[in-house]
């Protein structure tokens, strides 16, 4: 296609700058939209390919790591505690964890938290306790239910309590304390290393709407009374038009010895057009649509779960582009060899500078 022939292909698809953020919507490949139109400048294809050049030949761990910022920040920066419970208050939480119900003022007298609610007594839709006891759900890392040897305890349903706190233990050693709230459940899970040693994982959700949802899978290990943060992984990213870049990946843990994670996953460009009437957009077909495996290896050093990316078909920047959020530099020099394939095919290169095109007028 000859730069002329490239214009007016970019003229059609091209009349407007990137939808808000605030407007959510499901998956559906055209989809009609009261919003106003921005009318914008149309680049020139040099000049969408320098813009292409340019963010690809950026050096690629800054960009990564703003947009890790977020999730590893929380993941690792949830609370370690050293607290030695007296026998009759260990008999206590062992008895509310086989009841799933507590006071509430002797779990803040216990566990040092005037934070702990009165208010949040919902156990599930169809139970509520009453005024001044708070659910309790028991995870036990063993078989066994009774032992008590290393065990989680979240104070409020994880469910229905935006306040739940989340207790790890290791006997009557209070060890770590997490956030316990989870919209669609924590799915706490755990497994023995080759070492041992007890790992847990669990998902923490970045967001929830229309077309759109983000969780992480945080990993941490039990060491020396510790619980130490060992991975955090993509768990679920999914982003639908109006955006345009629509995406979805889903993770899961395939198996534990060695870990090995399976991602399936898909992307494509959606381009909004104007018409005199209305605003619509079109999904171009999915230029990726696969799936991988990744394992991955402890390293002693880190202390950390080192995932072998290179062995898989995404790397680890490639795999953050499918989180929510401002993420387009990065997925533009994660795939910038892919981008460049793509702009010499004649069906995929007028998809490829329309998206160019909003991400320039965006920034």
């Amino acid at each position: 296609m000859n730069k002329i022939a490239g214009l007016l292909s970019l003229a059609l698809l091209i009349g407007c700058s990137y939808p808000p953020k605030s407007s959510k919507s499901g998956g559906n490949n055209q989809h009609k939209t009261g919003q106003s139109v921005q009318q914008t400048v149309i680049d020139t294809v040099a000049q969408l390919e320098a813009f292409l050049d340019s963010i690809g030949r950026l050096p690629l761990q800054p960009i990564a790591d703003k947009v890790a910022y977020e999730p590893d920040s929380i993941f690792k920066s949830q609370k370690q505690l050293d607290t030695v419970l007296s026998k009759s208050d260990f008999d206590i939480l062992k008895q509310a964890a086989l009841k799933g119900v507590m006071s509430a003022k002797v779990a803040r007298r216990i566990f040092r938290n005037n934070d702990i609610s009165d208010s949040c007594n919902q156990a599930s839709v169809l139970k509520t306790y009453q005024v001044g006891l708070i659910p309790v759900v028991y995870y036990p890392f063993s078989s066994n239910k009774h032992d008590f040897k290393e065990f989680a305890l979240s104070i409020g349903d994880e469910w229905h309590c935006i306040n739940a706190y989340l207790y790890f233990f290791s006997g009557n050693r209070i060890i770590a304390r997490h956030d316990g709230y989870n919209r669609d459940g924590l799915d706490l899970n755990y497994y023995r290393d080759a070492d041992g040693k007890t790992v847990v994982y669990y998902d923490n959700n970045f967001g929830t709407g229309s077309g759109e949802w983000w969780d992480n899978f945080y990993f941490y290990k039990y060491d020396n009374n510790k619980l130490i943060p060992i991975l955090d992984e993509l768990e679920n990213g999914n982003i639908q038009p109006p955006y345009f870049r629509a995406r979805w990946l889903e993770s899961t843990v395939e198996s534990t010895h060695p870990l090995t994670i399976k991602m399936v996953y898909y992307q494509n460009f959606n381009q909004t057009i104007s018409l005199p009437d209305t605003t619509y957009y079109q999904s171009s077909p999915n230029y990726i649509d696969d799936s991988t495996l990744v394992r991955y290896s402890w390293d002693e050093k880190s202390k950390t779960l080192k995932g072998n990316y290179d062995q898989s078909k995404l790397s680890k920047a490639q795999i953050m582009s499918y989180y929510q959020g401002n993420n387009e530099y990065l997925f533009i020099n994660a795939y910038y060899k892919l981008l460049k394939q793509m702009l010499k095919n004649d069906k995929q290169r007028k998809w490829v500078l329309g998206y160019l095109e909003q991400v320039k007028n965006k920034e």
